[in-house]
């Protein structure tokens, strides 16, 4: 699957100093999910410092990935896959599963630093 949906911790990377393990591919998308939690990390931010950085993440996820809408099939697809983590007798992570039901619904695989995706069925990870 060459299609990538962007997890939150790929652009966190940076702020931290972490690496990547490989290279993202050129056309990269996020679920809007991914802005709304780099914009949150923004409002809360405890210092300018840590402010203007995560600004600097914000925008340039902005800059680097299209965002793909939480609409009525990602809707669908979260509901399956909540409903599949709460059969398991785990509780679902909600930022975690509208971004793998993006990336389902878009035939797209979940580029991550977190381990939490691993846990969905039929959900492809890719680790950077």
């Amino acid at each position: 699957m060459s299609r990538a949906v962007l997890d939150t911790s790929v652009f966190i990377a940076s702020e931290h100093g972490r690496p990547l393990e490989r290279s993202l591919p050129a056309d990269v998308a996020v679920s809007v999910v991914t802005f709304a939690e780099l914009e949150v990390g923004v409002l809360v931010a405890q210092d300018e410092e840590v402010r203007a950085t995560r600004i600097q993440t914000l925008v340039m996820a902005r800059e680097r990935a299209h965002g793909l809408p939480a609409d009525q099939p990602v809707a669908s697809a979260y509901a399956r896959l909540a409903a599949g983590e709460l059969q398991r007798g785990r509780r679902p992570r909600v930022n975690d599963t509208w971004i793998a039901a993006t990336a389902a619904v878009h035939g797209a695989a979940v580029w991550t630093q977190d381990d939490d995706f691993t846990e969905f069925e039929g959900i492809e990870v890719v680790r950077v």
